[in-house]
């Protein structure tokens, strides 16, 4: 088995990162105020919401398959999570239809790499003829570990009010 290192990356701002691929591809991974998906969670808990962006890419092509760009990820999630009280909601929604796809992926990233010390939650809402598939990531030593469990698993009965 062949072990990637991650691409060098470095913190733009308090909670984005940034990194370049060899293919001259540049990305950004982003956690931000993601406490508004939880109907009543106390302010004194940290929840952002993660997401992966291309901030760069020559047009004419499509990001070619690269194993350290998923190495990177991951490390950055892993470096964020660190903070033992930050907690993450990832959430693939179907506006392209390829949600089933990118949580897939996100899935077997999550499984494949040495991340011990997180735990993952995964939650199918159905919300006005939508799905959103969303996953909560948090370190198994967050103080609130138990408190966001279950105000992450009443997200379906809380949309829309």
């Amino acid at each position: 088995m062949t072990i990637h290192e991650p691409y060098s990356f470095k913190r733009s701002n308090h909670n984005k990162y940034i990194f370049e691929t060899d293919s001259d591809i540049l990305y950004s991974v982003e956690f931000t105020e993601g406490s508004y998906y939880f109907h009543r969670l106390p302010h004194y808990i940290n929840v952002f919401e993660f997401s992966i962006n291309i901030l760069r890419v020559d047009e004419n092509i499509s990001p070619p398959f690269d194993k350290r760009v998923e190495v990177t990820v991951v490390k950055i999630l892993s470096t964020f999570l660190s903070s033992r009280d930050n907690a993450v909601i990832y959430i693939c929604q179907n506006l392209d239809d390829r949600h089933y796809a990118r949580k897939r992926k996100f899935d077997m990233w999550f499984k494949q790499n040495a991340l011990d010390n997180l735990e993952k939650y995964d939650l199918t809402v159905n919300y006005e003829n939508m799905v959103f598939l969303t996953s909560l990531i948090l370190n198994e030593n967050n103080s609130h570990k138990d408190e966001l469990i279950e105000l992450f698993f009443e997200q379906p009965n809380q949309l829309g009010k």
